[in-house]
């Protein structure tokens, strides 16, 4: 059995410190949650546009990373570590993206984390449990075109998504309020000649977006893994590396199928970045994940070095073969981020594929098969004793053009792993899900204790499935699952915590594939409006 995660790893970087978000008075203190994509990150990554933070570790980074004492205080230190709180609203259907272990159904979600830190000479502990309840409300999702679900799968598990891009992501987590109580973001290890050894369930960001990581990302639940990384950077006449090497298991959803010798499946992932030495501020880096069937905890302990492992080009077969062959899969990306402090500006990419190429011939030929990838910039100039932020984002993982003359499968579903790459029914990598893509847009205000801005997102659902899916003669563009969001969003800092609020009025153009042919079609339920409204409370200094 694999207890509450405990890892290792190769991380590195100079400490990713947030400082602000921690007091110690002697050897006992208060410190706030900080999770991998959330305010504090977002003002950290702005910190280094000023030039006032460093880069370092911030591409490989993980809530236990976060959240390291300040140095003098490390030696020997109890915190207690406050609670944050995540409430999340949809009015119509289900939305969240990098939500953690919630499930974010319609009706209203509830997250909670908190708990609490010791470091005691070479060993540190955290034990961040999480809290996250669902009302779960039902909603119409009826295909007039239904391809149906064979008797191996559950009633909520994705109709859309059984032969041949099969994915465990449930269109629904039951049929009423769904509760979980997990170890959230709780992590122990020991650091050793500047190499941290130990186990976790936190969350990892992996890769330079801002909303988007293909590898690894808080989308879903934090796995329990081992971990091997760089506590702080390898620093070498032709620059700093930072490394982390993962292993461990990870969970089908209760809602997927019916058969109980399936539910684990082995990780191993394995990243690396390099900051070059003549500019600090550029960082690129090279990460690959592995995931296969287990039959149990000693098997998936057993495969730490799995992201080395020919996986073979499992999904690379005719939609007209249905066959499912258990084995490995994997995912691997290159990225880089280029940040510019003196003109307040950042440009980033990743770059993925997820299937090896059979030779560097067939590199050459194809580079883009099975591709996915993300770029986005950040600028941020002062304004009138403030600052105007803008930030916009492009990710694609639908499938490449080489689909009209070779077989290839769906992002993160697979042939060889029925459940694809997911986690208790969430994607580990991107929020937007399997086979989707989408664009992402913000314009900010930002004054020293509050910030208020306005932002836009389309993400088209799901789009591999749909072309595999029964249909009439006539195609349509509009048989297309595609969400257009416009909002507003803000955040506070108080003496007790930081609030963050935002809400978006979504149109669901064509929900879950039920309109059959043409635009003018009559039928109810085919567009949906959601609004999805959100408040956060991070308590702490």
């Amino acid at each position: 059995m694999l207890v509450v995660s405990f890892g290792v790893a190769l991380l590195g970087g100079q400490s990713v410190l947030l400082a602000q978000d921690s007091v110690a008075i002697g050897k006992f203190g208060i410190a706030a949650v900080v999770l991998v994509s959330d305010d504090s990150v977002d003002h950290l990554r702005l910190n280094q546009l000023r030039g006032s933070a460093t880069t370092g570790g911030f591409l490989t980074r993980s809530t236990s990373r976060l959240m390291l004492p300040d140095a003098a205080d490390s030696i020997s230190l109890f915190r207690v570590v406050l609670p944050r709180i995540d409430i999340v609203h949809n009015s119509t259907v289900p939305y969240g993206e990098n939500d953690g272990a919630l499930w974010a159904g319609r009706g209203t979600s509830v997250r909670a984390i908190g708990g609490v830190e010791a470091s005691i000479g070479i060993l540190r502990i955290l034990l961040l449990p999480e809290y996250a309840t669902s009302s779960n409300e039902s909603f119409d999702y009826t295909q007039l075109f239904d391809p149906g679900l064979p008797p191996s799968r559950k009633q909520f598990s994705s109709p859309w998504n059984v032969f041949p891009y099969s994915i465990d992501a449930p269109i629904r987590f039951g049929g009423g309020r769904v509760t979980r109580v997990s170890p959230g973001q709780s992590s122990a290890y020991l650091t050793v000649g500047g190499v941290e050894v130990g186990a976790s369930t936190d969350n990892e960001w992996w890769g330079p977006g801002i909303r988007t990581s293909i590898l690894m990302s808080d989308n879903a639940e934090g796995f329990p893994r081992l971990f091997v990384r760089n506590g702080s950077p390898w620093r070498t006449v032709v620059g700093d590396f930072e490394a982390n090497l993962m292993w461990g298991g990870l969970t089908e959803s209760d809602w997927f199928d019916v058969d109980p010798t399936d539910d684990l499946r082995s990780i191993s992932a394995f990243i690396a970045t390099w900051t070059p030495p003549f500019d600090p501020d550029l960082t690129v880096g090279f990460g690959r994940s592995v995931f296969a069937p287990a039959t149990g905890w000693s098997q998936v302990l057993a495969r730490p070095l799995d992201f080395l492992a020919s996986t073979g080009r499992p999904n690379a077969r005719s939609t007209s073969d249905s066959t499912m062959q258990p084995g490995r899969d994997q995912l691997f990306s290159f990225f880089g981020r280029w940040v510019f402090p003196g003109n307040g500006f950042e440009a980033y990419g990743e770059w993925a594929r997820a299937e090896m190429p059979k030779s560097l011939r067939d590199f050459l030929l194809a580079p883009n098969n099975s591709q996915g990838y993300t770029f986005g910039i950040q600028w941020v100039r002062p304004v009138r004793g403030g600052r105007v932020r803008l930030q916009a984002e492009h990710s694609y993982l639908e499938q490449s053009a080489t689909f009209r003359n070779r077989p290839q499968g769906s992002f993160y579903t697979s042939r060889a792993v029925s459940q694809g790459y997911t986690n208790r029914g969430q994607v580990i990598g991107a929020g937007m899900g399997q086979g989707s893509s989408g664009e992402w847009f913000a314009i900010d205000y930002l004054a020293n204790a509050w910030q208020v801005g306005a932002i836009a997102w389309r993400t088209r659902f799901n789009n591999d499935a749909y072309y595999v899916r029964p249909s009439p003669a006539i195609v349509s563009r509009c048989e297309h699952d595609v969400t257009v969001a416009p909002g507003i969003r803000g955040s506070l800092k108080t003496l007790i915590g930081r609030i963050s609020v935002q809400y978006a009025s979504a149109d669901r153009l064509n929900a879950f594939f039920q309109n059959p042919g043409l635009c003018k079609y009559p039928g109810p339920g085919v567009d949906r409006r959601n609004g999805t409204f959100s408040v956060g409370f991070v308590a702490g200094p």
